[in-house]
């Protein structure tokens, strides 16, 4: 990645899964001013900056993947006939409960979208996304 060395690889992959940087310069064998001296170099803050947003966007799928593997597992509750009664209802609850805030997060989006149209910040195209 960019003229990189192995060791700035490690700091930065350990910088990027949010390691402390004392952590950081132990394990790479160095001390804390030359990993901050790393952190300075234009290549090493935007290397850093992708490899925090790609953990991120990987945090965010497994969180998204299960968000839906739960919903499953509650509708199988829910559906089970074995499954008493309190245990259906409180699966319901949850369920109904996540569902209408995903639902209400959507309508406040539109809200905001429409409403920036109104003030003629975005084009109507923009509003039917």
């Amino acid at each position: 990645m960019k003229d990189l060395t192995p060791n700035q690889m490690k700091a930065l992959c350990m910088l990027a899964a949010n390691y402390d940087r004392h952590e950081v310069a132990q394990a790479c064998d160095i001390t804390t001013r030359t990993l901050d001296k790393w952190r300075r170099l234009e290549n090493f803050q935007e290397l850093l900056r992708k490899a925090v947003v790609a953990t991120y966007d990987a945090a965010i799928s497994e969180l998204v993947l299960g968000c839906q593997e739960s919903a499953k597992e509650l509708r199988k509750i829910i559906l089970d006939p074995d499954t008493p009664s309190r245990t259906k209802v409180s699966a319901i609850s949850v369920l109904l409960t996540n569902a209408a805030k995903a639902k209400e997060h959507l309508l406040e989006d539109r809200l905001e979208r429409i409403e920036a149209s109104l003030n003629g910040d975005i084009t109507e195209q923009d509003t039917e996304a």
